[in-house]
């Protein structure tokens, strides 16, 4: 059977990627180009409710630079979605006309619940190790930009899964509004990371236990390549996690851009995406974090 070329296209709240794939019936899927472009959609969006001129102009722009990668690859089809900042603009449909216009494409933007199923679709995907984890009480923890998801899974059963206002960008608009000191800040993080997951604690996790927490969303990537140190694994264990939390708190913006190799813009969600995880192990008292290294990009390739 001949391979079919397929473009997926996330208009992000921090970035938009696109993703080729080659998908077949003998290989099945292979992704053969992935290209990110950062763009804070979402600073607008949840600072002043809708997305500026002079982002939206940016975002058509890096989006007929993908319409010129999708031809080259010669990809016939194609899913763009908008996930939580476009989801959240006032303005979302004058932005998508826009789109539409000036690059041909059209892109839908899906609700929380389609956003997180599809991500946990590109993690089934990997089916033996996802099948083997998820007997035993399982977390998946998926921390973006805009909002966070956690879904318990108990004997290969999903018991129940929550959205959480917990995007590390949207974190960081409240910590914006609080003038004070990094290691200040670090602890304005951890309470507002508590606030929302002690509720969490009391209405679903109860007596239940995990014994896995499974790590998605981009910012853990990002974490996952310095904790893993070239050791090639996707599993991490908690003590490791935590040396490397303790390290990163102690770090200053500037030292964490150096750490990392990102932007200012970049550096300043790491430590809120690592707080989350750091707090999720506390109370689920999980042993292990299983990073399965996956974009959203991903999933809607699998759908």
């Amino acid at each position: 059977m001949a391979v079919r070329m397929f473009a997926a296209i996330e208009i992000g709240s921090f970035a938009l990627e696109l993703g080729i794939y080659e998908i077949s019936e003998k290989t099945g899927i292979r992704c053969v180009d992935h290209i990110r472009h950062v763009i804070a959609l979402g600073s607008d969006t949840f600072s002043e409710g809708k997305i500026s001129y002079g982002l939206a102009d940016e975002m058509c722009s890096v989006l007929e630079d993908f319409t010129g990668i999708m031809k080259t690859y010669r990809v016939r089809e194609y899913r763009a979605y908008g996930t939580t900042a476009m989801r959240e603009a006032k303005n979302s449909q004058i932005i998508l006309d826009q789109i539409c216009v000036r690059t041909g494409l059209k892109v839908r933007i899906i609700s929380n619940s389609e956003q997180r199923f599809i991500s946990y679709k590109a993690v089934a995907a990997k089916t033996g190790e996802f099948n083997r984890i998820i007997q035993k009480g399982t977390a998946i923890v998926d921390v973006g930009f805009g909002s966070a998801q956690i879904s318990l899974f108990d004997k290969d059963t999903l018991v129940t899964t929550q959205s959480l206002p917990l995007g590390t960008l949207r974190i960081r608009s409240q910590l914006a509004k609080i003038p004070a000191s990094v290691r200040s800040h670090c602890l304005h993080i951890e309470e507002l990371v508590d606030n929302e997951l002690i509720t969490f604690r009391k209405m679903y996790l109860k007596d239940r236990e995990v014994k896995n927490l499974i790590a998605i969303g981009e910012p853990i990537l990002t974490l996952y390549y310095k904790m893993d140190e070239g050791r090639r694994s996707e599993q991490i264990t908690i003590q490791d996690f935590n040396r490397f939390y303790e390290r990163l708190k102690g770090m200053t913006l500037a030292q964490t851009e150096d750490f990392f190799d990102v932007n200012e813009e970049y550096a300043s969600l790491l430590f809120p995406a690592a707080a989350m995880y750091k707090r999720m192990l506390e109370i689920t008292g999980a042993e292990v974090i299983w990073v399965p290294g996956i974009h959203m990009t991903d999933g809607m390739a699998a759908e």
